[in-house]
């Protein structure tokens, strides 16, 4: 997977060590094992950015040389600085993948540098879901550049950036791995917004060759999307009748709207409350649960009309 691998360092220093909007963070030293770290993978050949020891970068500013240049050795300092050792924290981005459903990933470096870190495309997609949630990491990742203490300004290498809705999120691209790329982007569709994700992996011409098939995956996916009404605010879901012949309807109280892809199958479930004799219209009376997708609502129920209950002659031959 590449230096998509950088996601789930990113989500679990940020999880482990929450920053609002901002927010520089802790002050992380430089050490001297830094900067023979750093040596080390530049000699190997990874994503490298230089530091000196006792350089004082904060955890936003190690975020961004993880994310926007990709910078493995950054990977390595916010690892041993959130678990203390860099195998103690590939063995939670295990645990953390496995907890997210990510049956088909396994970290063996917290760079993805290393051809044993493994993953496919849906599994990145549930990454980059998860990660996007938080704001720090949106941030970061949808700026083109940023500067740092020693290397002045740094670039992000998300070429798409800002084009076609693209709103990030991670590069990657080894030898082994070819060119990969996580994609969220934000599409108008119908007159709404709409946040897309993609992964490809495996591509030739590294990056260059990430980026243009994910362009042809955002161009061949806006025509298949469409804002789709999927209920509408005072749609008849129910109906009920009395013992004594009162009759009426129960009907969705709001509407709802989702962007779908087309062919996408929309699943519904009802449940009712037991109507007792009398009661005003208006009243929930139910939910209907609605599943399309990543798309959920829960949505009341109501009554069209009042029951009135029974009428005194009912009750008279057939007892109050």
């Amino acid at each position: 997977m590449a230096s998509t691998a950088k996601m789930m360092t990113a989500l679990i220093v940020i999880e482990d060590h929450p920053l609002a909007l901002n927010d520089p963070g802790p002050v992380i030293v430089v050490s001297r094992a830094d900067v023979s770290t750093y040596i080390t993978e530049q000699n190997q050949g990874k994503s490298v950015l230089p530091v000196v020891a006792g350089e004082r970068l904060t955890e936003y500013q190690l975020l961004q040389g993880l994310l926007l240049p990709s910078a493995s050795n950054f990977a390595d300092m916010l690892a041993s600085w959130d678990l203390g050792s860099v195998p103690a924290f590939v063995n939670r981005m295990n645990a953390r993948a496995a907890a997210l459903g990510m049956s088909a990933t396994h970290y063996a470096d917290v760079s993805g540098f290393s051809p044993l870190s493994v993953s496919v495309p849906s599994d990145l997609i549930v990454l980059a879901q998860t990660a996007m949630r938080l704001p720090v990491f949106a941030q970061i990742v949808a700026q083109p550049q940023a500067t740092l203490p020693v290397n002045g300004v740094i670039r992000n290498l998300d070429a798409l950036l800002g084009q076609s809705g693209v709103v990030g999120v991670k590069t990657g691209h080894t030898d082994q791995a070819g060119g990969c790329f996580v994609v969220a982007a934000d599409l108008i569709i119908d007159g709404q917004s709409a946040r897309v994700y993609g992964a490809v992996m495996g591509q030739p011409g590294a990056l260059k060759g990430a980026f243009a098939a994910t362009s042809s995956l955002l161009r061949a996916l806006g025509p298949a999307l469409h804002l789709r009404t999927v209920v509408h605010r005072d749609d008849v879901i129910a109906r009920y009748e009395m013992p004594w012949a009162e009759s009426g309807t129960i009907v969705a109280s709001q509407s709802v709207a989702w962007v779908l892809i087309d062919g996408t199958t929309l699943a519904g479930r009802v449940k009712l409350d037991e109507l007792p004799p009398m009661l005003p219209a208006g009243t929930r009376v139910g939910t209907l649960s609605l599943e399309a997708g990543s798309h959920r609502a829960e949505v009341p129920l109501v009554l069209a009309s009042a029951v009135n209950g029974p009428d005194l002659g009912w009750r008279l031959t057939r007892g109050f």
